[in-house]
């Protein structure tokens, strides 16, 4: 892919470069903190929480951000031979019970059909929304939860 020039003044550049990201992350962040007049930061915490196998190994895990006073759950993953032994309600109910303790008022996520939204909604979160045009009827489900 070739840089595209706008008559001299500025570039866009395409490939990796890892300051640049973070400058970009870093200035929207930034803004977005100024514009919620803080309240990006509220609680502003990780909730990370794993769980480990008799030999220390992760089998698991769910990654959680705090914003807004909202819990979102970004990453959560269960190996399959652990899977459906109540590990999942587990990990889900600590996060969401910590990010209630730190004044979080609703947990939200997404997650595609292959995945896991019958294991959610088990859970008590709701669709809001969704795009149903991926190929091969795969289909992106986005859902909340009152904490």
């Amino acid at each position: 892919m070739n840089n595209i020039n706008h008559e001299g003044e500025l570039q866009i550049v395409f490939g990796v470069h890892e300051e640049d990201y973070k400058t970009v992350c870093n200035n929207l962040y930034n803004y977005n903190v100024s514009e919620t007049n803080g309240l990006l930061n509220k609680p502003g915490q990780t909730i990370n929480l794993f769980l480990r196998d008799e030999t220390g190994k992760a089998v698991g895990g769910i990654f959680c951000a705090t914003y807004c006073e909202t819990l979102y759950i970004d990453n959560f993953w269960i190996d399959v031979e652990h899977r459906k032994k109540g590990y999942g309600r587990s990990l889900i109910m600590q996060a969401e019970s910590m990010a209630s303790e730190l004044g979080c008022k609703l947990a939200h996520t997404s997650t595609f059909s292959y995945q896991s939204p019958e294991f959610y909604k088990t859970m008590g979160y709701k669709v809001f929304g969704l795009i149903d045009e991926y190929p091969d009827g795969i289909v992106q489900y986005f859902l909340k939860k009152r904490l």
